[in-house]
Formats: C-alpha cells, structure tokens, sequence
C-alpha cells in the first residue's frame, strides 16, 4: 500500500500522513535515516526538496517553498501532519493558511514566527553570524563551524556526509515575512533539542510557548541523523 493510499484511510481512525519540511541548505537525503523507522511504526511519509535549495531559480524565496509544498499536500490522500525542521518551521507556517486538510504543525528545533515576521526576524534581527553570504545573493553556513552546529552528536564521517550535501540557499528566503502563521489556527507541537547548537534551546523554549504541546529530545540540531528511533518514536506518538 502506498503512502498516499494508507494516508486516505486516515479520517476512519488510522493515522494522517506526515509530510517532512527540510531546513536551510538541507534537502530530502537528511530524512534517509528516520525513514525505516517511521515505517516500523506504521507512519506513512512524505518528502520534498524545497525549491529554494533544489530549483533552478537562484532567487526563490519562502513563498515558492510554502507553494511546493501545499501542491504536496494536494497531492496527497487524506489527512496530514507537516513537520518542519528549524528553517522548515517558517515554511509550514505560512503552507498550512487555509489549508484544511493539515491537522497538525510539528516544529522541530524550528522558527516558529509571530505574525509579519521573518525568520531573521524571528531570530533576533539579524542573520546569524556563520551564514556566509556568497556574491550571488546565495547563503552556505561556515563549514568550520557546520559540523558543530548541525551534527554535534553525529559521529565523524555522517557530520562529514551531510556536510557534502549541502546547497547553496539565496538570502531573500529569510527575509520574506510570514503574514498569518497557521499555528494560531492548528493545532502546533514543538519538539526541543536540548543539545542544539544552532537553535539554542533557550530560543526554542521561546518558540515552543507557543505551541499546544511540547516533546524534549536529548538531541542536536539534526536527531534525524543522530537519534531516529526516538525521532521516529516522538512523531509517532504525535500522529
């Protein structure tokens, strides 16, 4: 059966869909891991690579992400659940207005903006320092600074392969505001990474506030990657 057929089923009991938002720079590889896992526990997934990371326009901003995403959801049978990692927070934020088949937000170590805010806004103003700014308006984080920013509980050589995937992410991406977040409408969990480096979880506990539940997770900005039985065991328990 596939993802979309069990994910149909979903509004006669059985569970909704779970459609994974990657984050900044990341693409659809980074849920490789958690896959398996999710199965295991009878989770139909879905995944994307965002068109701001993988398209061919070099100045795709969030609007383009939260589009390819709703076309996602169309496309899928049933209800859903979007998690969004950290800059995938911002991105299901503005793809689930008006959208009523999405039952439920996850946020995990993610953006979670107020109202006309953008994800630099959100995060305190600015850009964070490690984002490099290349010439062509695009963004890569340090790659000295990535590994422990991202993959801090992650062993040598998945910090060195994940640092190989990463892409190239234009800046207006987090710039663009957010003008009505879906989490004031539906229903919003936030999972903490406690170990998070990149998120720092005082800044998660500010976003998590807002949402109608909380999950803590020993874990850093990637537990994708470094923990995904307990992932797998949180989003299940979720759905």
């Amino acid at each position: 059966m596939t993802s979309a057929a069990r994910g149909s089923i979903g509004r006669l009991g059985l569970r909704p869909t779970l459609i994974l938002v990657h984050g900044a720079w990341h693409g659809s590889w980074c849920w490789k891991p958690l896959l398996a896992p999710l199965a295991q526990r009878a989770l139909p997934v879905r995944t994307l690579d965002l068109p701001s990371v993988h398209g061919s326009r070099p100045a795709a901003a969030l609007s383009e992400d939260a589009a390819a995403v709703r076309a996602l959801v169309a496309a899928t049978d049933g209800p859903v659940i979007l998690c969004g990692h950290s800059y995938g927070g911002m991105v299901i934020s503005l793809a689930a207005t008006d959208c009523a088949r999405i039952e439920r937000l996850v946020y995990l170590c993610a953006f979670m903006p107020d109202p006309g805010q953008s994800l630099n806004a959100a995060g305190g103003g600015r850009a964070a320092p490690w984002i490099q700014l290349r010439p062509d308006g695009t963004t890569l984080p340090d790659p000295v600074q990535a590994p422990d920013l991202f993959y801090g509980d992650c062993d040598g050589p998945t910090q060195q392969w994940a640092l190989s995937q990463l892409r190239p992410q234009p800046a207006a991406a987090f710039a663009e505001p957010v003008p009505a977040p879906a989490w004031q409408l539906v229903p919003s969990t936030y999972i903490l990474c406690t170990l998070d480096r990149c998120l720092p979880l005082e800044r998660q506990q500010h976003f998590a506030a807002k949402a109608g539940a909380i999950v803590q997770l020993e874990a850093s900005h990637s537990p994708f990657l470094s923990q995904p039985v307990p992932l797998a065991d949180a989003l299940a328990s979720i759905a």
